[in-house]
């Protein structure tokens, strides 16, 4: 499995850990491992190695189906040397895979898997969704869309929650806030508003497009700096945005068009008349049969 992501220096994994557990000593630390995105006999065999045990973060809630290749709940130990071995040694199975997050919390196993199930049970306008709260690409986004009450939610179960970022070097951070008043959210699911909804799917959109990049063109997909790829791909998504590219097949001819003729390929005058037509509704493709010849050659040669 390839991501969007660079790889993670296990020994800045360690550290980031190790920086928690500083700042929360009375608290008990926990790792929280999306397995999807790992090689399953892999993840097995360094747990074992390890000797940590873990639990489906997903158990007692309507997923707890996914099992083992869902995400995995583990207690990190107490002890600094045990704790960094064992994590270096699970961010060698894939350094890219966005697959590890870790958090301090005083509650039970219990607590936590009630609050990552009502996380991974989300709903928008009656839509039964699964939530890839375990996901490191997903996660930012996902507890900074979060309402008032939705994060007072989350709240009693965690105290921090910390990721590596795309570039594989920076600590993503969430606190939960000092007690206000208000009251948390009661229910057993995360319910999404339009905007929150919109604001998860377009923060997932270019790892989409990056998997049919893949599928499709992948000699066009760098082997590394993947997260500057990933900021190059969320630039032009955004540009077709603004020219009202719609869809999925034009905004990935869009994109495509981005990484072989240029980033600014769309602002050549001769393409005025077809953002016009766009933005009436006309699909990108079907107006790319019409250009000439002589406008494939300037934006080829504007590429080069």
């Amino acid at each position: 499995m390839e991501f969007a992501t660079d790889p993670i220096d296990p020994v800045r994994l360690a550290h980031a850990v190790q920086a928690m557990a500083d700042t929360s000593p009375s608290l008990g630390l926990w790792l929280l491992v999306d397995a999807a995105l790992l090689d399953p006999a892999r993840l097995a065999s360094v747990l074992r190695l390890n000797g940590w045990s873990h639990v489906n973060a997903l158990a007692n809630t309507p997923l707890e189906a996914y099992g083992a290749r869902g995400p995995q709940l583990l207690e990190l130990p107490r002890d600094d040397e045990a704790r960094a071995e064992g994590l270096q040694r699970l961010a060698t199975i894939d350094p890219a895979a966005p697959a590890f997050s870790w958090l301090a919390s005083g509650h039970s196993v219990a607590d936590l898997q009630s609050c990552f199930g009502y996380l991974a049970q989300a709903r928008h306008d009656g839509l039964k969704l699964h939530c890839r709260m375990g996901d490191a690409r997903v996660l930012p986004t996902l507890l900074a869309t979060l309402s008032e009450p939705q994060t007072r939610r989350v709240a009693q179960a965690i105290v921090q929650w910390q990721w590596v970022d795309r570039s594989g070097v920076e600590v993503g951070h969430w606190l939960a806030a000092d007690a206000e008043e208000g009251t948390a959210d009661a229910s057993d699911h995360l319910e999404l508003d339009a905007p929150q909804f919109a604001a998860l799917l377009d923060a997932s959109e270019a790892d989409g497009i990056f998997a049919q990049l893949l599928e499709t063109v992948s000699q066009l997909v760098p082997k590394t700096d993947r997260a500057a790829f990933h900021l190059r791909l969320q630039r032009a998504l955004e540009a077709a945005t603004r020219l009202h590219v719609a869809g999925n097949p034009d905004r990935l001819q869009f994109v495509v068009l981005s990484l072989t003729c240029g980033d600014d390929f769309y602002q050549h005058p001769d393409l005025s008349d077809t953002w016009k037509a766009v933005a009436q509704g006309t699909s990108l493709s079907s107006l790319m049969k019409g250009w000439s010849d002589d406008l494939w050659k300037a934006l080829e040669g504007k590429a080069s």
